[in-house]
């Protein structure tokens, strides 16, 4: 009886457990998603494209009242770091510089150390990135 009463309990649930796995030509797993994870994925993806990106930070270098004044920042932290992006934005009435596309504080925070002696006034600020320039 106690044997039965397992069967019962255990056949469901090994049941609800349904994977998709993926496999390649030799026979070594891809990819294993629990049945709607797809689903998930695409919700996700649908509220980031309707935010324009995901919540993110960068490294406000300066900014300033009119653009060529921050121009001459902008190249010249162009040169000292070749490998972080650099953008001008409009945020009315101002033009500010910002740097890196950065995921967590902490990240921003790093850079924030390594440049902290050219640029002294810098800062992390929160911003919406495109998950495109995030790097993995």
């Amino acid at each position: 009886m106690k044997k039965l009463l397992i069967i019962f309990f255990l056949i469901p649930f090994s049941g609800s457990s349904q994977t998709d796995t993926t496999y390649d030509s030799e026979g070594e797993i891809i990819s294993v998603n629990q049945k709607g994870i797809d689903e998930l994925v695409t919700k996700y993806k649908k509220i980031l494209k309707n935010t324009g990106g995901i919540e993110g930070w960068r490294i406000q270098i300066k900014f300033e009242a009119k653009r060529e004044e921050i121009l001459p920042y902008q190249i010249r932290f162009a040169n000292l770091y070749p490998n972080i992006s650099a953008q001008i934005t409009f945020d009315s009435p101002y033009y500010k510089l910002s740097v890196g596309n950065f995921r967590t504080r902490n990240e921003a925070l790093k850079i924030q150390h390594q440049i902290r002696k050219k640029f002294p006034g810098s800062h992390p600020v929160p911003c919406i990135i495109d998950p495109n320039l995030l790097k993995d």
